[in-house]
């Protein structure tokens, strides 16, 4: 018998089989743990962690678009972690003590963007009337005409009657669709509540950050940002504004009840709260009234760009036929659509900053605040 035997000849390939496998299946564990820890292969797994699609379908959609365009826009996989909203998605150190240094780190960057923001919408508020139409001659000739056109055709049909008030929101996407959805309806003024306080954990902070960008790029609009609900209605009821919140509480109305005309002496502001808290109980005691958009599914809340679509449409559709509603197109002052005119004529131009050197050129120097967001 000895090795000749059937039985132990096949026991013994069946052996080197096993042996033969499990090299392989070692040599392969090995290979991909190499592969992993090689820093050109890490960046893939990540993306496909988090978008959910594979490297390949990422990259191409990072190719499509890697910057953020007003006037085409299109929503990546993940529009919560869009890369195109810097560093919405930054990594952020797990170590107690390190975290409250980024947590002080980006109040502090929120309190420079605050200023930034208010300070680009005062220096054009505060251009001379007579500077701005000469401004806006000298770079007329650098602007295709038909572009012209469209800048003043669209401008013509903003209002300043409604504004909109963001209360901490969360999500840089969100805020980047409610932006270009009111801008669409021709609503001019944005304001926008950042109490750094309110964003807890790591998630908040880097999708804060994320907001940051979403709002510098939101270039046709005019934005004002607060560091407190308490501020913010404070300067808005100064200038006699009215405000109505969107909000679920029992003495909430329905929006289609709401009379807008009652109040059409004054200008009003639609407060829109937070994606998953809503507006904050110190909002709800400042806010004149309250309303919520009707609903009949099982669902409980509407997305935030879709509540602020529903509710300009509901705003629309109260101001078809009627020039006391609360959208009315063209109330804008002249010196206004004369500021918007020659920023829309900055923004048309390839290089701002050539524009402005050759204003300067001319005599006619802008503040350096209104290139700062350009």
């Amino acid at each position: 018998m000895g090795s000749s035997c059937p039985c132990i000849k096949a026991t013994r390939w069946f052996v080197m089989l096993l042996y033969v496998r499990h090299s392989a299946s070692y040599s392969r564990i090995n290979l991909h743990r190499q592969l992993l820890s090689k820093r050109s292969f890490v960046k893939p797994f990540s993306c496909r962690l988090y978008a959910g699609s594979s490297p390949r379908k990422r990259k191409s959609n990072q190719q499509q678009s890697t910057t953020l365009e007003w006037e085409r826009f299109e929503f990546g996989e993940s529009p919560k972690w869009d890369d195109r909203f810097e560093s919405s998605r930054t990594f952020i150190t797990n170590n107690e003590e390190e975290l409250q240094r980024v947590v002080q780190e980006e109040a502090a960057k929120d309190q420079v963007a605050l200023e930034q923001i208010n300070q680009h919408a005062a220096a054009w508020e505060q251009l001379s009337p007579d500077s701005v139409p000469k401004a806006t001659e000298l770079l007329i000739p650098y602007v295709k005409p038909d572009r012209l056109e469209r800048i003043r055709g669209v401008l013509r049909q903003r209002t300043i009657q409604t504004s909109f008030l963001f209360e901490n929101p969360s999500n840089p996407s969100n805020v980047w669709a409610c932006l270009r959805t009111i801008e669409s309806f021709g609503v001019q003024h944005v304001h926008v509540v950042i109490e750094s306080g309110r964003y807890l954990g790591k998630a908040a902070l880097s999708q804060k950050r994320g907001m940051r960008t979403a709002m510098g790029a939101a270039q046709w609009l005019t934005l004002s940002n607060y560091a407190s609900a308490k501020e913010a209605v404070a300067t808005l009821k100064r200038n006699n504004v009215r405000l109505y919140a969107s909000d679920v509480n029992p003495k909430a109305r329905d929006i289609r009840t709401i009379d807008w005309k009652a109040h059409a002496d004054q200008q009003i502001c639609i407060v829109m709260g937070n994606e998953e808290r809503g507006i904050s109980d110190e909002m709800r005691e400042l806010v004149d009234e309250t309303f919520y958009l009707p609903m009949q599914g099982f669902a409980e809340s509407f997305n935030l760009s879709v509540a602020t679509a529903i509710t300009l449409a509901h705003l629309s559709a109260a101001s078809a036929q009627t020039t006391t509603g609360p959208l009315r197109p063209g109330d804008l002052s002249k010196h206004e659509f004369d500021c918007l005119v020659l920023k829309g004529l900055l923004h048309s131009i390839a290089q701002p900053k050539v524009a402005y050197a050759l204003l300067k050129k001319e005599g006619l120097e802008l503040p350096s605040e209104t290139l700062r967001l350009l």
